[in-house]
């Protein structure tokens, strides 16, 4: 079940639950990537080994550096006076107390790295207590991000982000990872098979892309990158009407923000390419039905 089919689901379910069955027939996976499911598959408590590898992977963590063992923390961060909530897709600590957040960007969003900023600084803000000095621990980020984010990287999938002093990294605790999932797939789909990327990053992502679109997996594969179980879990067979009817209420709300973001989303990749001199004013005007005079006002 790809993310267009999935979405459609959630539509039809939203105002038809009882087309249920017809989709059990006609799809064999669940989408991997929407809240509630991702959360059951990558934040299973009963198989941590599973969030270990998957951590690693996605990370590029090995040898000493490498992830050992995961706890998963408390994913609501309550907001304090005027302080907005913070809600974690994944949050939780290695054994050597480093914390790891792990966000699921669905729609494509001006302010989604204010907002991954916004929720790093909650993470910060509570490593340190009363008494004791501002060693913060190693955190990282992980955003995977369904939609792709920076149009004009056409070849760039993976975005690692430290801070930086006169273009050097000067401080090494604050790791940020953004993955443009649909994007990889489509360098992979370009790319000549012996020439594509080997790593285990990119072995993780055609995981998640046979699952979408229900291709069988190598059990081998899955033994050393996840585990065995993981082809059952995402199993539409696995998941009871209630939970999936479910998933369809928590994920209806993000349907109607996607809705509304897609505009969005065209309008801010038009600026990026009006701004480059590959878009015409002509053409933005026709693409996205606006005024002359509002493409011109991108230039201020």
């Amino acid at each position: 079940m790809t993310r267009d089919e999935f979405f459609a689901m959630v539509k039809d379910l939203h105002e038809h639950p009882e087309h249920l069955p017809e989709y059990r027939k006609n799809y064999t996976n669940i989408y991997p990537f929407s809240d509630g499911v991702f959360k059951m598959l990558m934040a299973n408590e009963a198989k941590p080994e599973r969030t270990v590898k998957f951590l690693n992977a996605m990370l590029d963590l090995n040898g000493e550096n490498a992830v050992k063992s995961f706890t998963f923390g408390v994913p609501e961060n309550p907001g304090v006076l005027n302080d907005k909530t913070a809600i974690f897709d994944i949050y939780g600590t290695t054994e050597a107390g480093n914390p790891v957040l792990i966000e699921v960007q669905q729609n494509f969003n001006t302010l989604f790295v204010d907002r991954l900023i916004y929720y790093t600084s909650r993470v910060i803000s509570r490593t340190v207590k009363k008494s004791q000095d501002y060693n913060l621990p190693h955190i990282y980020v992980l955003s995977l991000l369904t939609e792709n984010q920076f149009p004009l990287e056409r070849n760039t999938y993976l975005h690692h982000s430290q801070l930086a002093r006169n273009r050097h990294f000067f401080y090494e605790k604050l790791d940020v990872y953004f993955v443009e999932v649909e994007k990889f797939f489509a360098i992979d789909d370009r790319t000549e098979p012996e020439k594509r990327e080997k790593t285990n990053r990119a072995e993780m992502l055609r995981i998640f892309r046979a699952v979408l679109e229900e291709k069988e997996i190598p059990a081998e594969k899955l033994k050393r990158l996840l585990d065995k179980d993981f082809a059952k879990d995402v199993s539409l067979n696995g998941y009871t009407d209630e939970t999936l009817l479910n998933e369809v209420d928590g994920m209806t709300n993000l349907l109607y923000e996607k809705q509304g973001s897609k505009l969005e989303g065209k309008i801010e990749t038009a600026k990026i390419l009006f701004k480059a001199g590959k878009l015409t004013v002509e053409d933005a005007v026709a693409l996205l039905h606006i005024s002359k005079e509002e493409v011109l006002s991108w230039k201020r």
